[in-house]
């Protein structure tokens, strides 16, 4: 990757001593000792990760110290250590062998500090020495490498899966855990998205009745903000504010007579309508957002999600509205912000370029979001559209000087099940590797992994948070970002020590098998905003407005609608055209794609058939496996049963009627496996896919829930779409 690094930053030396041997097995006699002429927030955090490996303390003295942090290049280290200092990047540390058995980290700046050292941990915990400690030099892969998180108040989506999250993430001690782990999988920033932050932050100075809250009430809402963003600082972590442009309290709404649109959310209700783009809003909105800045200067920077609200505006007036507002906001502000600008197809993307580059002198550093393969990023590697369907390469074609480009990888597609395929993640870096891009930003739109709500009390839960049990969705997605070289056995490792097995590089081999169920579906049914595909539960709520054939009838997609597909990614052939004979080479057909879906299911069920385990935990993990294996071979028999059927209606051969119905009741049997696995530990879980009736088979219901037994009836009526259809001639 082709990028411009500034090398004016401090480095970093730790010398650590071979006091560390025979450490890996918590054999203490002393404690480690660290001395540092610059006790950071940071170092203290560092610090503390290693001393829950290591009993570690700080030392007065560097005589007396088993490591010693060596700042400002001021090193009285007689060794050469230049080459380390050379080849380090913003983040990056190299850890390099020294005469008696001792160790030097050379780190590019305090997050490459707590990186290196947590290398070191991790290595220790993985039963080495100090003397077999390996020599590395480890740089980002990417420099921008975030979570997306939706705050649950105020959110731009309603929905009891949301709400039931709020007072899980007002608590800091969640924050605490959540921070951490992203330290640990090399996340370094939190973004956090909410319709209109505001007046949870601050008591706006001309419109003060914009706030709801009392004096009380908000000097806790500004506590918990101050909490939570020095919090992230001290860990070398980013936060971003994220609003949705010209939004406005509801409050604000009622005093003011404008913004209507707001009004639903007093009540619990989505927004509607256009958008109110007047003088009033735009001068609230401004003055919000400096007052924020200056306020909270632990705050990392602000974001903005443009293309909201604005509908039958000219994009010109659109697009001068957000630089008026926001980009003249960033310049009266008392300090410069990085900005995070989600772009959108409205306005233009070419306007939005322009705006940047024309404003550049006003704003600090600029990261420019697009959503990778629209809401649906766990498909294909490569980016077939952004929002919107857009294929433009406008944004960075050429190559833009004023920003980076930066791919939201959401994930609307698997909520209930662990997820962690790194060959995949491996690739969508390597595909994307452009001189242009900054980075990938992880997270759902329709998810907050906070409340654990979807295991079932009392079914052997031993976790407290979402986040905790997505453990291997994080780590992959982090530590690849962090260095997309890290190996297999990372992960294997994880599993080793959460579970006290040997067994860990099977449940990785099972995983990568298993979980590219979600990937090939969604890499086959083209989808686009949230609600149009669930992977996971086989569900495409609503119209994808790609072309698809949609029947209305219910969520659950059908024989039919897996015939009417289109393909996102365009070396899948979709069933209609590999029946109507309309397709080029070196394609995968329907038919190759459930070959492949069948082998890697059943393989993964090989891997893990005979593991045998007591821990409640690995029960489970090993049960998602399960269930993402007998998912792919559901999905190989009913693209299977959809090529014979559309073969019976294009042509006419009975015989091709009766495959479709052998093939269909095999995938009915997978179904009722996934049943049987999930019935135990999965609870019923609100869902925001789908919709508020549905017609089952004929028969109208309210599905409010998502549980894979709930949609067996849809399973089965498959099979009775078959039974009643006709030759189209």
């Amino acid at each position: 990757m082709k990028c411009k690094f500034n090398f004016r930053f401090v480095f970093f030396v730790i010398i650590i001593s071979g006091c560390l041997y025979g450490f890996a097995d918590n054999n203490i006699s002393k404690k480690l000792t660290v001395f540092t002429n610059n006790i950071s927030p940071q170092y203290l955090f560092a610090l503390e990760k290693l001393n829950e490996v290591v009993p570690s303390s700080t030392a007065s003295d560097e005589s007396a110290a088993d490591i010693i942090i060596i700042q400002n290049g001021k090193s009285s280290i007689r060794y050469n250590l230049k080459s380390s200092f050379d080849s380090l990047k913003p983040e990056g540390y190299s850890i390099n062998k020294l005469p008696e058995n001792k160790i030097a980290l050379v780190a590019s700046d305090q997050s490459g500090v707590i990186y290196g050292l947590l290398d070191i941990a991790e290595q220790i915990q993985m039963g080495k020495s100090i003397s077999d400690i390996q020599e590395k030099t480890v740089n980002p892969s990417v420099e921008f490498r975030a979570i997306k998180f939706n705050l649950p108040w105020n959110s731009y989506r309603v929905d009891e899966s949301l709400k039931l999250h709020t007072e899980t993430v007002r608590d800091l001690n969640f924050w605490k855990d959540f921070l951490d782990m992203m330290v640990e999988n090399r996340f370094n920033a939190l973004t956090l998205w909410n319709l209109h932050p505001f007046p949870f932050m601050i008591r706006a100075k001309n419109f003060p009745e914009a706030c709801p809250f009392t004096d009380e009430e908000l000097a806790e809402w500004q506590s918990f903000w101050k909490g939570l963003f020095k919090m992230a600082k001290d860990r070398g972590t980013k936060t971003f504010m994220v609003n949705f442009n010209i939004f406005v309290s509801p409050s604000f709404a009622q005093k003011y007579k404008v913004a209507d649109y707001c009004l639903p959310h007093m009540e619990g209700k989505e927004y509607y309508g256009d958008g109110d783009y007047s003088e009033i809003v735009q001068r609230y909105n401004q003055e919000s957002f400096v007052q924020v800045i200056n306020e909270y200067p632990d705050l990392t920077g602000f974001g903005v999600s443009q293309n909201e609200r604005m509908e039958g505006v000219d994009e010109q007036v659109w697009q001068d509205w957000i630089v008026d507002t926001y980009f003249s906001g960033i310049e009266k502000a008392d300090r410069k912000i990085e900005l995070l600008l989600r772009a959108h197809t409205h306005p233009a993307p070419e306007l939005t370029r322009k705006a940047v580059e024309d404003n550049a002198y006003k704003l600090g550093k600029v990261w420019m979001d697009v959503k990778f393969n629209w809401s649906h990023s766990h498909s294909s590697p490569k980016l077939m559209f952004i929002h919107g369907g857009s294929k433009s390469q406008v944004l960075w074609n050429p190559v833009p000087e004023n920003y980076k480009m930066i791919y939201t990888m959401r994930n609307e597609d698997f909520f209930i099940l662990r997820w962690g395929e790194p060959d995949f993640i491996r690739d969508v870096i390597k595909e994307n590797d452009k001189e242009y891009l900054g980075g990938f930003m992880i997270g759902a739109e329709t998810l907050i992994p906070a409340k654990e709500y979807i295991t079932k009390p009392g079914a052997h839960l031993t976790w407290k948070y979402g986040f905790e049990k997505q453990w291997l969705f994080y780590q992959v997605w982090g530590r690849l970002l962090y260095d997309s070289s890290t190996k297999d056995e990372v992960f294997a490792n994880t599993f080793n020590r959460k579970y006290d097995i040997d067994f860990g590089d099977k449940l990785i081999e099972a995983h990568k098998l298993a979980d590219k169920m979600p990937l090939k579906l969604a890499s086959y049914y083209c989808a686009s905003w949230d609600f149009t595909l669930y992977s996971e539960g086989f569900i495409a709520g609503y119209r994808s407005n790609m072309g698809s054939y949609y029947d209305s009838i219910s969520p659950f997609i059908s024989v039919d609608e897996i015939i009417g597909a289109v393909t996102l990614d365009t070396n899948y052939v979709s069933v209609k055209d590999y029946v109507n004979g309309n397709y080029g080479e070196n394609k995968a057909t329907p038919l190759e794609l459930a070959s492949g879906l069948e082998r890697d299911g059943k393989k993964a069920l090989e891997i893990i058939k005979d593991i045998k385990t007591v821990n409640p935990t690995l029960i489970h993990e090993i049960a998602d496996i399960e269930t993402w294996s007998y998912l792919s071979l559901y999905f190989a028999e009913k693209l299977k049963g959809s090529t014979a059927l559309q073969m019976y209606r294009v042509y006419g051969n009975p015989e091709k009627q009766k495959e479709s119905i052998l093939y269909l009741e095999k995938a009915l049997g997978y179904w009722e496996n996934v049943v049987e696995i999930t019935s135990w530990y999965v609870d019923e879980i609100p869902l925001l896919h789908l919709g508020d009736k549905f017609n089952n088979g004929g028969n109208l219901r309210n599905q409010a829930k998502f549980s894979w037994a709930n949609f067996t009836g849809e399973v089965k009526y498959d099979i009775e779409i078959v039974k009643n259809s006709t030759p189209e001639k």
